[in-house]
């Protein structure tokens, strides 16, 4: 009976030390403590719903959900701009004097399945939930679920 004891008390140790080194790793990410996964500016023209504050250069929200509400918000007024294909929304929204944007583009075509040059309709919920999840996965370097990240585009 010990020796059962003593496996199920490790395994419960290296349950719990896995799951707090993904948690600290996590809040080590700055887009995700901040609950902004595509890592938007702050701007004083902007009062986002559900910003709670700037940590001096990017917007802080309460839930990703805001963070994907705003991040919706924001690639439907790119595409009031005729902004509207990855290749220009990559490169409006992470310019290349601060991202390698080719290679940000190529990689948010191929998660999406759609091409550099499709034109995209971001009205669409599904669509912008698609370039979303994608590009947060660039951001932050986490997958978040569709789910996930439509509970925000729904309120945008």
């Amino acid at each position: 009976m010990k020796p059962l004891y003593l496996i199920a008390v490790l395994m419960l140790f290296v349950l719990l030390k896995a799951h707090s080194g993904r948690e600290k790793m996590k809040s080590q990410v700055l887009g995700i403590r901040n609950n902004n996964p595509l890592n938007i500016e702050y701007s004083k023209r902007n009062n986002w719903r559900g910003q709670v504050g700037s940590d001096g250069r990017f917007c802080i929200f309460d839930d990703d959900k805001w963070g994907f509400r705003a991040a919706a918000r924001v690639l439907r007024s790119y595409q009031r701009r005729g902004i509207n294909t990855i290749q220009s929304i990559v490169h409006t929204f992470a310019p290349s004097n601060e991202n390698e944007s080719d290679h940000y583009a190529d990689l948010v075509a191929q998660w999406t399945g759609y091409g550099k040059h499709d034109l995209l309709d971001v009205r669409n919920d599904d669509t912008a939930a698609a370039l979303i999840k994608a590009m947060a996965r660039m951001e932050v370097g986490y997958r978040y679920t569709t789910n996930e990240v439509m509970e925000g585009v729904t309120l945008a």
